[in-house]
């Protein structure tokens, strides 16, 4: 739904998913009376490293970005095309920092994933928040019979830090884990709402009004 917002740019679902939290992130502190401390919120942004002809290899590498979140920007559409482009450049300057992690695809494990984004988090640089975005199987998984419904993923806190996002996609959906310091986010729960309602703003952005059942 991005690609006509953004021409011929392949936006990615990175690039989807930080619009929505700098947008949720945005109305979550006017929320609270208060204006972002800055244009841009810098965030710690675990991504794909692998080349194009690397697609069919087994195994993922992942290093870490320090990515700007544009809260500054009051448009959703706008906030899409910056943190794409921000990205972008990201990649291509070679600046991804960090570690590079090799794990099996046919012994996918989320757990193992959020544990290595924990201990990558460590040795990055100086970071507003974090957000990472863990591929899941998009298939359902089933225990004894009983179809899962749903997974939640869990990163611990960071010395230093009020704020992690993480995301897990399953079986077609993308499911948001959000862990705060209480002193400093004792109202996280309003931050969830702000997320699901930036989703829906980004959403009427790129698309237009449409009807829907």
């Amino acid at each position: 739904t991005a690609m006509s917002l953004l021409g011929s740019w392949p936006t990615t679902v990175n690039d989807v998913v930080l619009a929505v939290c700098a947008g949720a992130v945005r109305s979550f502190l006017q929320g609270r009376g208060e204006e972002p401390p800055a244009p841009v919120l810098r965030t710690m942004v675990p991504v794909s490293v692998r080349a194009d002809d690397e697609q069919l290899a087994l195994g993922n590498r992942v290093s870490m970005l320090g990515a700007e979140l544009p809260v500054g920007e009051p448009d959703p559409g706008k906030r899409l095309r910056a943190v794409h482009g921000n990205l972008s450049h990201l990649k291509e300057s070679g600046q991804a920092v960090g570690a590079e992690a090799i794990m099996g695809l046919a012994g996918f494990a989320p757990p193992t994933i959020v544990g290595l984004v924990g201990r990558l988090a460590v040795k990055a640089r100086a970071v507003n928040l974090v957000v990472t975005n863990i591929p899941g199987p998009q298939f359902p998984l089933y225990c004894m019979g009983a179809r899962m419904l749903e997974e939640y993923p869990y990163v611990s806190m960071l010395d230093g830090l009020a704020l992690v996002i993480a995301l897990i996609s399953y079986d077609g959906q993308l499911l948001f884990g959000l862990s705060g310091d209480h002193n400093a986010l004792h109202d996280l729960e309003d931050l969830a709402r702000a997320i699901e309602a930036e989703a829906g703003v980004l959403d009427g952005a790129v698309t237009g009004p449409v009807s829907r059942p």
